[in-house]
C-alpha cells in the first residue's frame, strides 16, 4: 500500500510573472487528493496531470517538486488499473528526483516505494524486491525504523516475500510491522487492518489456518469499523477468511461468506479483487461438487484478469490453472491440457523456475496426462512436483503432503506398488499428525482426504504383497 496520498511538498515561491500561477497548482492538488480519498481516481487523473505539467513550466524538468507531483500522476493512473502507464510516469519521476535530491532524500524513498508496489502488482516481483528493499533501507536511515513510511515500505516487502514463495520471512515482517502498529494506532485504524489482512494471508500460505481464521477475523472487525462492510478491502479480508474456514472443513461457512464478499465486490466494480474471489469461489465450488458453478466461476475469473492484467502476470496462471482443475473434474483432461501447458510457462518466465505457484500445476499437469493415457509423462511431472515441494515447503505441510500422495497415487496406478507404498504411508502418516478429518458439506467420501490416501495405500500394499 501506499503511504497515504500527501504532499507536504509543495514550497511554493516566487516565480516569474509570466509563468503559470502556482495557486493553481495547490488547487489541483487539494482537489485531486480530496477525489482520490473517495475512490475517484478518474477525476482527480487530469487535475494531476496538470499540476504536474504547470510545475514543470514553472520550475524545469529537476524540480523535485515537479518529480513529486508526477508521483501524483502516476497514482491515480495505478488506481484505475493502468500499470505499464503508471510504470512510466513512476520512472520518470524517480529519475527527476535523483536529479533534484540529494541522496537519501525522503522523496526518493516515496518513489522507490511506489513503483516497487507497481512492480508487484504487474507480477515482476523480482524487480519490485529490489527497489522495495532500497525504499526501506533509504527509510530507515532517514525516518527510523518505526516511522509511518518505513512500516509502510516493509509491508510492501512482506506482501513481495510472500509472491516470491519466502512465507516465513514475509511473516516476520508482517509480525513486525504489526507490534508497532498494535502499539501506536487506534484499534479501528486501516492500517492496523491491512497488516492483519496480510499477516491472516501468509498464515494460510504457511498451512496454519486456525492462526490464520484468528488473525483474519480481527482484520475484518476492523475494517468493517474503519471502512464498512461492502469495502472491497473488507471483502479482501472475508475472502480470505472463508479459505481459512474452508481448510478447517466448515464449507458451508465458507461458502456463505465468500458469497457475501463477492456480491460486495461486484457492487463496488473491484475487477482484479472480483477475479480472485470468482478463483477461490471455483476452488470452493470444486469441493463441493458443484462442477457448474466452479466452471462459470473460472472463466469469469480468467475473462478479468486476461482484460485487466499484463499477458504474463502470475495470477493469469493461477486462473488458468482454476479452469483446467475444473475440467478435469469434469473428465475433459484434453482441455485441461493446454490451460495447464500455458499456466506452466508462464509462471515460470514470471517467477522462475523453482516458485512453489508452479506446484500445483505440476501435479494437475501429472493427473492431466495419466487421465490421457500417458503414464510415463504423469509419472515424470509427479515426480517434478514432489522435489519441488520437498524444496518450497516445510515438513509436514499440506501441500506438501497432498503432492507426496498423488505421486504415490500415480505410481500404484502405473503398477508399481512398491515405489507407492512408502509415498502413501508417509502421506498418510502426516495427515494423521495434521488432525486431517472429514470435511462438513462435501458430497464424496474422497473429499475425506485421510480416508483416500489411506485406501490408496491398502490397495498398493496389496498389489506390493502380490507382486512377482
Amino acid at each position: 500500500m501506499r503511504l497515504g496520498l500527501i504532499l507536504a511538498l509543495l514550497l511554493l515561491t516566487a516565480v516569474p510573472a509570466a509563468a503559470q500561477d502556482p495557486a493553481r497548482i495547490q488547487s489541483d492538488v487539494r482537489e485531486g487528493q480530496r477525489l482520490m480519498a473517495q475512490g475517484r481516481p478518474a477525476e482527480a487523473e487530469p487535475l494531476f496531470a496538470r499540476a504536474a505539467h504547470d510545475a514543470r513550466t514553472l520550475w524545469g524538468d529537476s524540480s523535485p517538486d515537479a518529480g513529486s507531483l508526477r508521483l501524483l500522476h502516476a497514482n491515480a493512473v495505478e488506481d484505475q488499473g493502468r500499470l505499464t502507464q503508471a510504470e512510466a510516469l513512476y520512472r520518470d519521476a524517480l529519475s527527476t528526483l535523483e536529479r533534484a535530491t540529494e541522496p537519501g532524500h525522503p522523496r526518493r524513498g516515496w518513489a522507490l516505494n511506489d513503483l516497487g508496489l507497481n512492480l508487484h502488482k504487474q507480477g515482476r516481483h523480482a524487480e519490485a524486491l529490489e527497489l522495495t528493499t532500497r525504499a526501506v533501507d533509504l527509510r530507515t536511515a532517514t525516518e527510523g525504523p518505526d516511522a509511518p513510511p518505513t512500516l509502510t515500505s516493509l509491508n510492501n516487502l512482506a506482501s513481495i516475500l510472500r509472491a516470491l514463495g519466502r512465507f516465513e520471512e514475509s511473516a516476520a515482517l508482517q509480525r513486525r510491522v504489526l507490534s508497532v502498529r498494535q502499539a501506536t494506532l487506534a484499534p479501528d485504524d486501516p492500517e492496523l487492518g491491512l497488516t492483519l489482512n496480510n499477516l491472516g494471508a501468509v498464515l494460510l500460505d504457511l498451512d496454519r489456518p486456525a492462526e490464520a481464521e484468528a488473525t483474519l477475523r480481527r482484520a475484518a472487525a476492523v475494517r468493517d469499523r474503519a471502512l464498512g462492510p461492502d469495502h472491497p478491502l473488507t471483502a479482501q479480508t472475508r475472502i480470505l477468511l472463508a479459505e481459512a474456514l474452508a481448510r478447517d472443513g466448515r464449507l458451508d461457512a465458507a461458502w456463505d461468506i465468500q458469497g457475501q464478499a463477492i456480491a460486495a465486490l461486484e457492487r463496488a466494480g473491484a475487477t482484479t479483487d472480483l477475479a480472485a474471489a470468482l478463483s477461490a469461489r471455483a476452488d470452493l465450488a470444486l469441493t463441493l461438487g458443484q462442477l457448474d458453478e466452479a466452471l462459470s466461476a473460472a472463466e469469469r475469473a480468467l475473462t478479468l484478469r486476461r482484460a485487466a492484467l499484463p499477458p504474463d502476470h502470475p495470477d493469469v496462471a493461477g486462473s488458468l490453472t482454476v479452469l483446467a482443475d475444473v475440467h478435469l473434474a469434469a473428465e475433459r483432461p484434453d482441455r485441461a491440457l493446454p490451460l495447464l501447458e500455458e499456466a506452466l510457462a508462464l509462471t515460470r518466465r514470471a517467477l522462475g523456475p523453482d516458485h512453489v505457484n508452479a506446484l500445483r500445476i505440476l501435479s494437475l499437469l501429472g493427473l492431466t496426462e495419466g487421465e490421457l493415457g500417458r503414464a510415463d509423462q504423469a509419472l515424470e511431472r509427479m515426480a517434478e512436483a514432489a522435489a519441488l515441494a520437498d524444496r518450497t515447503l516445510p515438513p509436514g505441510h499440506l501441500g506438501r503432503l497432498a503432492t507426496t500422495a498423488d505421486h504415490g497415487a500415480a505410481l500404484a496406478a502405473a503398477r508399481r506398488p512398491q515405489e507407492a507404498l512408502p509415498l502413501l504411508r508417509s502421506a498418510a502418516a502426516g495427515l494423521r499428525d495434521h488432525g486431517v478429518r472429514p470435511m462438513s458439506g462435501a458430497d464424496d467420501v474422497e473429499r475425506d482426504a485421510f480416508a483416500h490416501v489411506w485406501r490408496l495405500t491398502v490397495t498398493a500394499a496389496w498389489d506390493a504383497a502380490h507382486s512377482d
